[in-house]
């Protein structure tokens, strides 16, 4: 007589290579926090640059310094750069309207 045994994985033969997935999660958890730091840096000094502007060249780009003012306001986990562009590109929309 057979007993057909469903196939269970690596889990039941090596439990040292229960999880692989496991340790990928852990590296691209590493490496985002890793990267994470140098997109910070860039994308407050990008909005350092656009708040030392003048009002005329934040005009001409579709921003106003109320703008700038709440990018600067928003959690450390946002990026700014894409709040303001989508900001930008609304009130583009609107204009077209």
């Amino acid at each position: 007589m057979t007993t057909l045994v469903p196939f269970i994985g690596l889990s039941a033969v090596r439990p040292s290579h229960a999880s692989p997935s496991g340790h990928f999660l852990l590296l691209a958890a590493v490496t985002a926090a890793l990267l994470w730091l140098p997109r910070f840096w860039r994308a407050r000094s990008d909005l350092a640059a656009l708040a030392a502007m003048s009002e005329c060249e934040r005009r001409d780009i579709g921003l106003t310094a109320f703008d700038i003012e709440n990018a600067i306001a928003l959690p450390f986990d946002r990026d700014p750069t894409e709040v303001l562009a989508r900001v930008v590109d609304d009130r583009r929309h609107r204009r077209e309207s």
